[in-house]
């Protein structure tokens, strides 16, 4: 096997821990040597094992591991943090040569884990695959390239790009199949941000069906400070982050641990971005409403669009999804185009 077979086995290894790691990106490491595979592993869970540990402790006798090629998909970490920095217990196991399929954007690492390991007489080679280890842990190499989370606007709409029936309740679009996706795809973020409007309008709980130990954090924009408990939101612990300019928000919410406030005298959405980012927060999911999405692509934030597109004409009295910004146009590409349930889903990224 070459080196491209050996990281296409890490990369793999990687996917084991997708759900576990939070806000770590996912990793995995193969040690081989003699063209013998010595132990494969990936990064555990959040404050556990990093694959390269979990990798080592797969080996059935540990002395074979001096001489030998690990390859791992990303730079092995040089600091101190939940874990000990790996790129010393590489060099303490007498590893040959490792084979890495991308730099580590974390200013913690960010070529340093590789510095430690060439100075220490440790062979590097990089960029194995790069493009499908990049692919891996996308938010996280936005979030830390760009400073603020990778957004995705989020909606489903009819042929002629409606959201809703006029004179209607509440318009449900997508079926049972297509919502099982769209419980996937949030899932996969860190947040969901919806405005005020749409907790008054639909009452929802913002949670993902599949347990997760790391559920998305529900963000509201509530400006004006128009909620008032009891809220469906407010029924379980999933915590709840409040922006608002009403400075007495903050008492009508104060038997809720789960709802923590931001107030200040204005929330422009770059700025909701901004402090998401500050908190760690990597990836974004904006729901809605619509006046809330247009306000992100007016800000020039976003980043994917996501549709659930069914095969229905609304009409034109029913009520429209968003409609960018009116001077200027903004070039999206599919990345991803499938049917499910009796909606056509549509991932494009902006180019």
């Amino acid at each position: 096997m070459n080196d491209e077979a050996y990281m296409r086995l890490a990369l793999h290894e990687a996917q084991r821990g997708r759900g576990l790691t939070y806000r770590n990106p996912l990793v995995g490491a193969v040690l081989v040597k003699d063209d013998q595979v010595l132990g494969a592993g990936h990064h555990v869970h959040f404050g556990q094992s990093h694959a390269e540990v979990d990798a080592f402790n797969q080996v059935q006798h540990p002395e074979d591991v001096k001489n030998s090629t690990l390859y791992v998909t990303l730079e092995p970490c040089c600091h101190t943090g939940k874990t000990p920095p790996c790129a010393h217990q590489i060099v303490d196991w007498g590893v040959k040569e490792v084979v890495v399929a991308q730099m580590d954007p974390n200013p913690l690492v960010k070529g340093q884990g590789i510095s430690y390991l060439e100075a220490h007489g440790v062979t590097v080679k990089m960029g194995v695959l790069s493009t499908e280890a990049e692919q891996l842990n996308e938010t996280y190499n936005f979030y830390y390239r760009h400073k603020r989370p990778l957004v995705t606007v989020k909606t489903a709409q009819s042929l002629d790009g409606k959201i809703a029936l006029p004179y209607a309740a509440r318009t449900y679009l997508t079926d049972a199949e297509a919502n099982v996706m769209i419980d996937d795809d949030r899932a996969e973020q860190q947040a969901i941000l919806v405005g005020s409007q749409t907790v008054l309008d639909d009452d929802p709980q913002l949670l993902v069906r599949q347990p997760l130990e790391y559920a998305p954090v529900r963000v509201i924009l509530d400006r004006r400070g128009r909620l008032v408990p009891p809220l469906r939101l407010l029924k379980c612990d999933v915590p709840i982050w409040l922006f608002t300019t009403n400075c007495h928000v903050a008492e009508r919410f104060s038997a809720y641990p789960q709802v923590r406030i931001f107030v200040a005298k204005r929330w422009p959405v770059a700025a909701v971005v901004q402090q998401l980012g500050q908190l760690g927060i990597q990836s974004l999911m904006v729901e809605g409403g619509a006046h809330i999405q247009n306000a992100f692509l007016a800000a020039d934030l976003v980043d994917q669009l996501l549709i659930y597109q069914v095969f229905e004409v609304f009409g034109r009295l029913s009520l429209p999804a968003f409609t960018g910004p009116e001077d200027r146009r903004q070039k999206f590409s599919p990345r991803n185009i499938m049917q499910v349930g009796n909606a056509l889903r549509i991932l494009a990224g902006r180019q």
